[in-house]
């Protein structure tokens, strides 16, 4: 008798391929409803703004230019990752290799200038107000999407880099969904704390 672990490569390739779309997509859906949770209570209480609570003299969003800086990095390395995949399909190997990277070092980049922008946010003193707890959970639960694609990314360009994915192609389109998916709701989560007030 052999392990679940030893059986699970026994499995048709469908099935497999099946489960980790599934995968993927369940952990989009409940990550996406935490979002919109928080856009939600945030615009609820800048909407119910009548005391003139919601933000305090001295408050103010992230930096604009780094934020631009990383929306445009995101969208850059989303389009690169398009890319890659689409190379992939075709069988192609040094063109897709080098625009993988290229998205990963975009998704890096975007993390390090995330978290500058959350360590010069200068909310140092609680309690925060509505306003600076709504852009620090804005600002560090986007770096914590792009840390986790990082981590998928690095697990992801060992496969690359060893020429592994032959047999396995379907990984670059089930990373490509998060991957797209920490673009777009990044780039919400931006706007929304660029007009939120």
């Amino acid at each position: 008798m052999g392990t679940a672990l030893e059986q699970m490569h026994e499995i048709e390739p469908h099935i497999q391929v099946g489960r980790a779309r599934a995968g993927v997509l369940m952990l989009i859906l409940s990550d996406s409803l935490s979002i919109v949770a928080i856009l939600a209570a945030g615009g609820y209480l800048s909407a119910m703004n009548v005391e003139g609570q919601f933000t305090i003299k001295g408050d103010h969003g992230p930096a604009f230019l780094p934020s631009l800086l990383v929306a445009i990095a995101l969208v850059l390395s989303g389009l690169s990752y398009y890319w890659w995949v689409q190379g992939v399909h075709k069988n192609e190997v040094t063109v897709p290799k080098l625009s993988f990277i290229l998205a990963f070092v975009l998704m890096l980049v975007v993390l390090v200038v995330q978290i500058f922008i959350g360590e010069t946010l200068g909310f140092t003193n609680p309690p925060f107000h509505a306003y600076e707890s709504l852009i620090m959970l804005l600002t560090w639960y986007s770096a914590a999407h792009f840390l986790l694609t990082v981590i998928i990314g690095l697990l992801l360009l060992g496969r690359v880099m060893r020429s592994r994915l032959v047999s396995h192609k379907y990984l670059a389109e089930v990373v490509g969904y998060w991957w797209y998916y920490t673009v777009i709701a990044s780039l919400l989560m931006w706007l929304f704390s660029a007009f939120v007030r």
